[in-house]
């Protein structure tokens, strides 16, 4: 067991004291417990039994395992700490928190604990260390008995957590819990960060007697949140037409709003329930209400012009036109260009619906349709102002890996269709925009306690690339078209951008990791073909990164740091890079170079001593021994002479 030391005094052994403590708990043995403590004073008892264990004192333990007899007589007898946090895991989430023995009981929905807590004096509101109070945490469980308590002695059911998230919004699983705290003073459209209401919350989750009674005390429907989705359009976005009737009926709305819900519920009802027939009958009742009224009818509003990426499809605008829809790809397209119409093209359902309808296309190996439609998905997710954000690195990074699995398949002629050069053109020059909106990003962001999560995000865009650049290498194309390739690298390897440790894309694609990116498998590391394209294209071979370590150093030391010898790819890549000019004896801050791995190779020896000329080992000498040489040599040397030496 982990134990929290305090000093021994007076000869007692805490450590084995409060272990012993803790094991009466869990064996539920009152009686043992009272027999250890007994002939110590209430002074020793007090700091034996806030001793923590595994993270947890004995107080806490009690409390969530239920136990009130021992919750008493630590809290009587031996005065123990009513405030020491815990560690509470949430299994489902595999999550860890820090809270108070309140808060655990109250989720816990332990009533006789959290009555004996507060009658002792327990702080009501505590928060957890994501802010959540302990009434907070129990509404989401929906322990009523346990936030009844607690709002008659005083809890505050108004404070959110870090998210924003109140009580009311947690309790939207029960009707009656969201009239009680209403009752209490909840209000009724507070929201949380990303201003969602709990109307928001109750239509999300389908509880439709949570709906009517926030409606019924003046819930506000019209309150957008961030994706810009009203009451209506929430539920008309997950399909519930039971909803979307209820806020009809105690609302009320304008028609062309109603007809627009019924249209998205059917897009809904054939993309996440695979139920054409409940679509075309709700877009046929959507019909019937355009034209209800002939002297005044509510007509769709439509794109001038058909797009390519649907197939050239059209919404219909009258029943004739509807009833005449056949052609199941022409069905699901109604999905995607109602969407795009009423949510907007950038609405995160809309661009959703892509990637979903994109994906049943790959698995029925129709892989240039799925093409089509991730690579718009792409354009429509990527905002120059948010590089980094969840849903396009999400997009891009299943783009690549689907260009490479198809290229997979075609090379163990497993499909006919090929990736098409410029849907790769189109993708590379997206992500060359985003990769250099990322680092000035990050550049502008970057503090001395940098975002890790934001600098692994950036690495994971540059590995991205070299994944695209290798898929270059291996598709068909002219000269014309490669040169338009070359060009968006060449553009890329000038903004030099690099990772957190000072890594540069060179450096990257000597690492044969990067074939393992963010998880996932996508193409074999390192490859020659990959790091010609870099160089050709001016990639610095001699960069170095925090460490002092250039490309040629990584690749030849990783092989002796885990014991195993240069295969020919490996040997193909070092030969070229000293071709190139990579200097085999540049030192790294250990006072490492490459010639001190490379020489122990029976392989590649013979190449590095060829290229350590007189110039190298005079340097190597005068930072060896430490000769002054700034004012004594040429300026154009001087940056020459410093890469033999320790980098400060």
């Amino acid at each position: 067991m982990a134990l929290c030391k305090i000093p021994d005094t007076g000869g007692i052994d805490y450590n084995l004291l409060s272990s012993i403590v803790h094991n009466c708990v869990q064996e539920d043995k009152l009686s043992k417990l009272r027999a250890t403590l007994s002939k110590r004073t209430r002074e020793q008892r007090r700091q034996i039994v806030n001793q923590k264990v595994n993270g947890n004192t004995p107080l806490f333990t009690a409390c969530q395992q239920g136990k009130v007899h021992f919750v008493n007589y630590l809290l009587d007898d031996c005065g123990a700490d009513i405030e020491i946090k815990g560690i509470y895991e949430v299994q489902e989430e595999q999550t860890r928190h820090e809270v108070t023995p309140l808060w655990c009981a109250a989720v816990a929905n332990k009533l006789d604990i959290v009555q004996t807590l507060v009658r002792h004096g327990a702080n009501l509101n505590t928060p957890s260390d994501t802010e959540s109070t302990p009434i907070r945490s129990a509404c989401f469980m929906t322990n009523i008995p346990v936030i009844k308590f607690l709002v008659e002695h005083g809890a505050d059911i108004h404070k959110p957590n870090v998210n924003g998230g109140t009580c009311l919004i947690n309790a939207v699983q029960s009707a009656h819990l969201c009239m009680f705290l209403i009752n209490k003073g909840a209000d009724v459209n507070a929201v949380d960060n990303s201003k969602n209401t709990a109307l928001h919350y109750a239509i999300r989750e389908g509880v439709v007697e949570s709906v009517k009674v926030l409606l019924k005390r003046k819930a506000n429907p019209s309150m957008k949140n961030d994706m810009g989705d009203d009451a209506l359009q929430s539920a008309a976005s997950r399909g519930n037409v039971e909803i979307i009737d209820i806020i009809a009926s105690m609302v009320g709305m304008r028609l062309e709003d109603k007809i627009n819900a019924y249209e998205l519920a059917g897009a809904c009802h054939l993309d996440e329930k695979n139920d054409m027939a409940s679509a075309l009958k709700l877009w046929r009742k959507a019909m019937e209400m355009r034209y209800s009224d002939k002297n005044s009818l509510v007509l769709k509003v439509l794109p001038s012009e058909k797009k390519k990426v649907y197939n050239f499809a059209k919404e219909p605008e009258n029943m004739k036109e509807l009833e005449a829809l056949a052609d199941p790809e022409e069905i699901y397209m109604q999905t995607l260009l109602i969407r795009e119409r009423i949510l907007g093209p950038n609405h995160k359902d809309a661009v959703f619906g892509l990637m979903y309808r994109g994906a049943v296309y790959a698995d029925s190996h129709r892989y240039q349709r799925c093409a089509d439609l991730w690579k718009y998905a792409y354009t429509l997710r990527y905002k120059q102002d948010e590089p980094l954000n969840h849903d396009c690195l999400f997009t891009v990074q299943a783009l690549v890996k689907f260009f490479w699995e198809v290229q997979m398949e075609q090379d163990n002629n497993n499909t006919d269709e090929k990736i098409q050069f410029y849907d790769a053109l189109d993708v590379i020059e997206i992500l060359t925009d985003q990769i250099l909106a990322a680092k000035d990003y990050v550049a502008k962001s970057a503090t001395k306690s940098e975002d890790q999560n934001t600098l692994s995000e950036f690495q994971l865009l540059l590995q991205l690339y070299l994944h695209m650049i290798h898929l270059f290498t291996r598709l068909e194309c002219n000269q014309e078209e490669k040169y338009k390739f070359m060009t968006f690298v060449h553009r890329m390897v000038q903004e030099d951008p690099h990772c957190g440790n000072g890594q540069t894309l060179l450096h990257l694609a000597v690492d044969p990791m990067i074939s393992l990116t963010g998880d996932e498998f996508y193409s074999n590391f390192p490859s020659l073909d990959v790091i010609q394209v870099l160089v050709t294209c001016g990639a610095r071979v001699n960069a170095q990164c925090e460490k002092g370590n250039t490309p040629l150093l990584d690749c030849a030391k990783r092989h002796f740091e885990v014991g195993t010898r240069f295969d020919d790819n490996e040997i193909s890549i070092i030969q070229f890079l000293i071709n190139v000019g990579s200097h085999v004896d540049i030192m790294n801050e250990e006072g490492l170079t490459a010639n001190r791995f490379l020489a122990k190779s029976t392989e590649l020896s013979h190449s590095s001593m060829k290229y350590l000329s007189l110039k190298c080992l005079a340097s190597t000498e005068i930072m060896k021994q430490g000769i002054p040489f700034e004012n004594e040599i040429p300026f154009s040397l001087v940056t020459f002479v410093k890469l033999h030496g320790k980098k400060c």
